[in-house]
Parts: C-alpha cells; structure tokens; sequence
C-alpha cells in the first residue's frame, strides 16, 4: 500500500462522524410523580392515588428527546422503580402523561433484593445492554434522575464509579436537607451530585440550557404562585427541623420562615 494511499485512508476513517448515545435513567415516585415519601402513612396514601406528575419534568423530559432529535443523536429513556408493579402501573402512566416512551422496572412479588441491590443490579444490566449497542468510537452519556428520600444519589454514585460512566447525577430534595436554609442547619450532600429543591434550580444548571423559554416562563410562574415545591415538601421541612429543634412551635415558625425565603430568592 503506498503512502499516499494509506494518509488518504486515516483521513477518510479521522471523518466518519462519530455517534453520540444519551441514556436517562429516571426514578419515578418523588422525581417524576409527586408520592409525598417522607409523609407519614395516610399522607402518602393521598398521592398514591393521585399519581399527579411534576409536569416540569415531564416537559425537560421531551425538550431534552427533541433536542437529540435536533443533533441527530440517539436518546433512550429507563424507568427504574422500587415499588411494586401490582401497586402501579409504570408503562401506562407514562403513556397517560406523555412522558417519552422508555421501559420501566419496578419490584414484582417474588423480588427479594433490598432497594439498593435492585436499583444497582437494575441500572447495570441497562447500562451494560445500552454498552453493547454502541459502535467503535460511539459515546454513551448517562444523565440520572433520583430524589433523596431513600438511595438514589448512593446507588448513581456507585454505578458511576464502578462502571466508569460519563455521567450526571440530578437528585430532588425531598428530605429538605441538601438545601441551604440557614447557617445553622447541616447540609448534607454527596459529592458530584446535582441537588435541587425544585426545577428553578434544576433548569439553570449547564446541562440544560437548551430548554425552551416557554418551559423557563411557566416554571418562573408556578415559582412565584409557590406552587413549584409541592406543598407536603413544607411538612417535611417542619418535621425535620422539630427533630433538630427540640421545639413544636419554632420548628413551624423556622419552617415556614425558611420556605417564604426561598420563594424570594429567585
């Protein structure tokens, strides 16, 4: 082969485009469907018969499809649950609200593994299929949608590190403790996870800066109707800060002077 021949092959194999794959992985109750998890029993049972959706995410979740769509990349959506399938119907309410079509997985009767394991074994047989679609030279980014309320940010953390992955980690604060409020409460957090309290914070991070104004105006609207945050999420504030507190009657007035200001901070 002459040299010539050979340059003129590595330039040709240097301009094959190069594919890029996108993988969401979304929990479901308390990321995309409002559970009340941190309420108490009866209270949790209220939202689980309601099954309303946060609707913002329902709305990044087709602006980020489109945005794909736009680039000519591949996008594939994993609905990853711990609930049990006989108690919810996943695929049918995805469908109902228009979320992007994606196959869930939930608990089912016979499943033995604590909620960890499950979510962990679960996630990577995804990423390990999603792995094996890929051509040489194809990138695979992971973005992850969780909530705190039980091992979401614990289990995308592991997976990211154990399996090397070009990941983003987006986790809602259900437990109203990743989010600063005073000086004095403890904020916990793990590193390299994106926390939000609600989608005014989560829309302003880089990764989504395609989003459209519209979606950016509506959600600035719900924002100023303090309607954003579900209105349980302030129970849970109070709750939190009765058991740091010591103190019924601070706890509500703290809760509730916390939650005005973080309705004025945007």
């Amino acid at each position: 082969m002459s040299k010539r021949l050979l340059v003129l092959i590595c330039l040709f194999l240097y301009s094959l485009p190069i594919f890029a794959k996108t993988v969401v992985i979304s929990d479901l109750d308390d990321t995309l469907k409002k559970s009340n998890s941190m309420g108490k029993p009866m209270e949790q049972a209220y939202h689980f018969l309601r099954k309303v959706p946060y609707f913002e995410m329902r709305d990044l979740f087709i602006e980020m499809k489109g945005e794909a769509r736009k680039a000519d990349e591949e996008i594939r959506f994993h609905y990853v649950s711990a609930a049990l399938a006989v108690t919810f119907k996943a695929q049918a309410w995805i469908s109902k609200h228009h979320f992007p079509a994606g196959y869930s997985y939930l608990k089912t009767k016979e499943t033995k593994a604590p909620t960890y394991e499950f979510k962990y074994k679960t996630i990577q047989k995804i990423i390990e299929q999603e792995r094996q679609t890929l051509a040489a030279g194809d990138s695979l980014h992971v973005l992850m949608f969780g909530d705190n309320a039980q091992v979401d940010q614990i289990v995308y953390s592991d997976l990211k590190r154990d399996l090397n992955l070009d990941a983003d980690i987006f986790i809602r604060d259900v437990r109203c403790e990743a989010t600063y409020f005073d000086s004095t409460l403890p904020v916990n957090k793990l590193s390299g996870v994106n926390y939000y309290f609600s989608e005014v914070e989560l829309f302003s991070l880089p990764a989504f800066d395609f989003i459209s104004n519209d979606l950016r105006v509506r959600t600035i609207e719900s924002y100023k109707k303090e309607t954003l945050v579900p209105q349980y999420t302030l129970k849970t504030l109070e709750r939190r800060l009765v058991t740091l507190l010591k103190d019924k009657t601070r706890a509500k007035n703290e809760a509730g002077k916390y939650w005005k200001d973080y309705y004025g901070r945007f």
